[in-house]
Formats: C-alpha cells, structure tokens, sequence
C-alpha cells in the first residue's frame, strides 16, 4: 500500500508540473462551457420549448385586441410583455436589435373596426409586427401564421356577433397547430446540452497528460527503476490511474457548478438537475473508466509522446464530432444519429442527459454505464497485457 500511494503521490506531482495539461483538463471544457451555452441560448430555446418573448403593444383596448392576446398566448409558444403603448418606433427597433424580443406586435386604434373593414390602400394597418433581426425564417414564419389564425379567428368571433347573441355558444371551426415542442420536452436547453457534452469531452483529454508521463518515464527509464523494486504491471499503472480518476470527478464537480451558477451570472440559463445527485456520481466513474481505459491503451501503444497526443486528441475530436458533443443529435440527420451510437463520447451524454434533462432513474442510465464500464474495463486489460509483455 506504501509503495502504490508514492505511486500516486509521483504522479499528482508530475501532474502539477504539467501546467498545459491542466488547462486543457480544466480550462479548456469551462470555456468551451461558458460559451457555447451562451452562444447557443437562443437557437437551443427554438427547439426546447422554451417561450419567446414577444413585446405587446395595444393602443385600442378593445375586446377584440384582448382576445387576440389571448389566442395567441394560448399556444405557450410565446410569452407577452405588455408595455405601455406611449413607446415610440424607434425605442422598440432598439430593444429588438439587441435582443431583448424576437418580435414586437403594436394594435393601434381602430384595430376592430379594421377586422371587418380593411384598410383603403395607402392607410396604414391598425397591426403592425416587428421582427428582431435574429430571429430564424422559421420562428418568423410561426409567428406570421399564428397571427393570420387568430386574426381569422377573431374576425369569425365578430362575424357571428352580428348574426346572433349567442356568441358564447359558438364551436370554434378549426384549431390552432404551433411547431413547438411543450416544456416537457426531451429536447436540451443550451446550457443542458453544452455541459454534459464538454464535460464528456473533457474526461477522455486525460489521454494528453496521462500519455506524456508514462512515454517520458519509459523514455527515462523511470519504469525500469520501478520495476527493479518489484511493484509490478499493476500497481505501477493503478499509480497512474487513480490520480486521474479523481480529476475527471473533479472536472465533473466544477463543470456541473459552472453550468448552475456561472453561466446564469453571465446571463444565460441556469443548469436545471432533474435527476439524483448519486446518479451522476455513477455516470461520472463509468465515464472516466472508459476515458482512462482508452487513454491507458493509447499510451502503452504510443512510442513518442507526439504519436500519443496526435492519435488521442485527433480521436477525441472524431468522436465528439459524431457522438453529439460539437453539434446535438437532435439536429443530425438520421443517418447521422444512427453513426453516433457508435461513440463512447454519445454513450457518456446520453446518461447524463437522462439524469439532467429527463429524470432519470438507474435503469435508464444502466445501458449508458455498462457501455462505458465495459470499453473501460476491456481497454484496460489490453492497456495491462500490453505493457506486462513489454517488461519482460
């Protein structure tokens, strides 16, 4: 036990000294963290379901406008700010340009009696509709359609007043279809999506540090000292193991902090955990399990530390690309999703999604863990064989 713990003890030294090979276990995931759920906020909102913000503006006070708003907010598509209606134009392009709505509806006077009587050409509209220069084709075409529908509604409301006093009785002819997903969805927000993926990202970089110390320690002749003091195959690479076991749980600590009071302090979401804390705690050992395994294997195979980090980072960024990690697979094409099944990095994402975003149960994330455990614990075996040959 002696010898295994200055076993750890070298190692976390060696790692304190390897400054790049913190930041990249470190630094690297939290900015990538910070910026892609910041960047990302309002384009992962147009398919989460989260409300749009929408600034309103009735100038007529009429039945009919309030009955407008309410059709409209019935959808839960978007969400209304009503504000006075003394703003002018130009104050509300302003809050448009920098973000603050996706879109502004202004209901002037007389928007009731335009409803049956439209406009003479060369009058204006008594509705005007603003459109925030970001905002997707997509989402301007939901608005623009759900207007025309509850303008067609309402104009059908008073069309039936004049003929009859029932007008309560009436039965609505059609409905109203938003292409939004409820909040209930199973679709990420920015921040739901970008902290599991770069955490994921981040554990399997152990390969970078962990390859570095074990090719220069051979290169040295480090390990043929250690072995003439017979700590054997095992104890010599569980040395190297466990230090960087704890550090991808550290890195899952402060990349999960990050996303629940960083990126809110910032102006984004705040990370939301549906799931049990001690879920997470399994996901994260299956996980560095299958990153050690691999980053093991890797460096026992390497023969320069070059080789290692060229074949460890290139294969990071391979199966972030088609595991989910880069771009969500959610807006892949099938062909894609199907290939990302493939990767260890999807595996990893997957079961922290089903904690974070679906309240998930240690059933749901079994698949996901087991894949993981399994990569690991086959890759370490290799990794162990391997090097076991060597020494003799």
């Amino acid at each position: 036990m002696n010898a295994l713990l200055a076993c750890i003890r070298k190692e976390i030294v060696l790692l304190s000294r390897d400054v790049h090979g913190l930041a990249l276990l470190f630094i690297m995931p939290l900015a990538f963290v910070l910026i892609m759920s910041l960047a990302l906020q309002n384009q992962m909102a147009e398919h989460s379901g989260s409300r749009l913000r929408v600034l309103w503006l009735d100038a007529d006070q009429s039945e009919a406008s309030r009955d407008l708003l309410t059709t409209l907010n019935s959808g839960k598509a978007f969400e209304f700010d009503t504000r006075t209606t003394s703003i002018n134009d130009s104050t509300v392009d302003q809050q448009l340009r920098k973000g603050e709505f996706a879109f502004a509806i202004r209901i002037n006077k007389d928007f009731s009696d335009q409803l049956l009587n439209p406009p003479e050409a060369g009058k204006p509209f008594a509705l005007s509709l603003g459109i925030a220069p970001d905002t997707s084709k997509q989402i301007e075409a939901i608005m623009i359609s759900s207007l025309h529908a509850a303008l067609g509604r309402e104009r059908m409301r008073l069309l039936l007043s004049t003929l009859t006093a029932d007008v309560d009785n009436a039965t609505d002819e059609f409905a109203i279809h938003y292409a939004y997903v409820s909040n209930d969805s199973h679709i990420p927000s920015s921040v739901q999506q970008s902290v599991p993926a770069w955490l994921v990202f981040a554990a399997f970089f152990v390969v970078v540090p962990l390859s570095n110390t074990l090719i220069q320690e051979r290169q040295q002749g480090t390990l043929r000292r250690l072995r003439s003091t017979n700590l054997g195959t095992l104890r010599v690479l569980l040395g190297k193991l466990l230090p960087y076991f704890f550090i991808n749980q550290l890195q899952v600590i402060l990349m999960l902090l990050a996303g629940r009071y960083l990126v809110p302090a910032l102006g984004g979401q705040a990370l939301q955990i549906n799931g049990a804390w001690y879920l997470l705690a399994v996901m994260a050992a299956s996980l560095s399990l299958a990153a050690l395994g691999i980053a093991l294997l890797i460096a026992v195979c390497s023969s320069t530390t070059e080789q290692a980090t060229l074949l460890g980072g290139a294969g990071n960024i391979v199966l972030a690309a088609i595991g989910g990690i880069m771009v969500p697979k959610f807006v892949m094409p099938a062909a894609m999703q199907a290939m990302a099944k493939w990767s260890p990095m999807s595996w990893g994402l997957e079961g922290f999604l089903d904690i974070l975003l679906r309240n998930g149960t240690l059933r749901d994330i079994a698949p996901e863990a087991a894949a993981l455990s399994s990569l690991g614990l086959v890759t370490l075996l290799m990794a162990w064989f391997i090097q076991a040959r060597r020494n003799e």
